[in-house]
């Protein structure tokens, strides 16, 4: 079987309009708790600047003065407000995907996640948008005790039921190099938040509805010849 692992935000998904109010209601609630501790409210730029990486280093990045047990916790209350504020469909469905995934899972490819974000975010916007059904597993991180997404990747390889190719699509840098390392296909998605990362990729869709036809060349190109 043939599956496409996704990561969501630049690719599925974009909470630029919304990580900055999630982040500051998130803190709001946070210091209700900790009101001796005293915050600087990143903003929109800051946040998103890290977004692709591990959550817990985004929060390390930002708060470091916070003890690991209080980064956690905050990072507990930010992804509440986050996913609050996604299931309002307050952020940005990137144009095609609901059409493209149901085109995916017609043709029947086995559609995962492959985010480094909280398992409520990426539920948040599978749900928002109706998306859910058409994915075979949304596994976080957290839920393997998985480092990132290279790692992710392999644990897919090796759980997935007759799998016989992986293909990762993703817009960051990060993503191309946890396909890298595991020798997978990668699909650059140069409508997300990092063109410049993914632009030497051989693969490069510059919409998603481009990701059918790019997974049937590699699929062609990838079949032993009879």
């Amino acid at each position: 079987m043939i599956y496409i692992a996704f990561d969501i935000d630049g690719t599925l998904y974009d909470c630029s309009p919304v990580v900055g109010m999630a982040f500051e209601q998130g803190i709001d609630a946070f210091l209700v708790q900790h009101p001796e501790l005293n915050l600087r409210k990143p903003s929109t730029d800051e946040i998103m600047k890290l977004v692709g990486i591990p959550v817990d280093e985004i929060f390390a990045s930002l708060f470091p003065a916070l003890s690991q047990e209080l980064s956690h916790t905050l990072n507990d209350y930010c992804t509440v407000k986050l996913a609050e504020l996604v299931l309002q469909q307050k952020g940005t469905l990137l144009p095609g995907v609901v059409e493209t995934v149901k085109v995916l899972y017609n043709r029947g490819y086995g559609l995962v996640t492959a985010s480094n974000g909280r398992k409520e975010y990426v539920e948040a916007v599978l749900d928002a948008y109706e998306l859910r059904q058409y994915f075979l597993t949304i596994t976080a991180l957290e839920d393997k005790h998985l480092h990132d997404k290279t790692q992710l990747l392999a644990y897919y390889k090796e759980s997935l039921p007759h799998c016989d190719i992986v293909i990762m699509a993703g817009d960051r840098a990060n993503d191309m190099v946890a396909a890298h390392k595991n020798n997978v296909p990668f699909i650059a998605c140069a409508f997300g938040h990092n063109d410049e990362e993914i632009a030497q990729c051989r693969w490069i869709a510059h919409s998603f509805y481009e990701i059918p036809d790019i997974v049937d060349s590699i699929i062609k190109e990838m079949k032993p010849v009879d």
